[in-house]
């Protein structure tokens, strides 16, 4: 298992990734997150770091916008996923949102990845980013605690 420490910039208050409508959560440099905020927000909101693990990473491209069908095309490109997966993909989603991300997770579990690695093209472009596919493989640093913990 692999952990690192990255950054995750939001305008929302969470205690966890809700990631049952999306591919993931992304997660970069603090750079990458606060370049992010600026973009989407006008940076307003939080940039906070975290632990993330994952056993495998698929290399990407930055689809710089990362909608459903763009996904499918980077998947099925490199072969996560075949044709028949792809209509089925669609399906699924054409069900629910959540129903259509399930799917593409499981699928690029079955091919033996949990997350998603791309070299930034946008927010501190040339970095490496990260898109995890659930919630518990993301944990926030607590800096009281190492604090706490350093110091005794």
């Amino acid at each position: 298992m692999e952990t690192i420490r990255l950054w995750h910039g939001t305008t929302e208050q969470f205690d966890t990734f809700d990631t049952s409508c999306t591919l993931g959560a992304h997660f970069g440099t603090r750079a990458a997150a606060e370049g992010r905020l600026h973009d989407v927000a006008r940076g307003e909101g939080e940039v906070e770091e975290y632990e993330i693990s994952f056993e495998n990473a698929l290399e990407i491209v930055d689809l710089g916008t990362w909608g459903f069908p763009s996904i499918l095309r980077e998947l099925r490109s490199k072969g996560v996923l075949s044709a028949a997966q792809v209509d089925a993909a669609y399906e699924a989603n054409n069900r629910s949102d959540s129903a259509g991300w399930a799917f593409v997770k499981e699928a690029i579990r079955a091919a033996g990845y949990d997350a998603l690695r791309y070299s930034n093209l946008v927010e501190d472009a040339g970095s490496e980013s990260f898109i995890v596919l659930e919630a518990h493989q993301a944990t926030p640093v607590d800096f009281e605690e190492e604090r706490t913990r350093d110091a005794g």
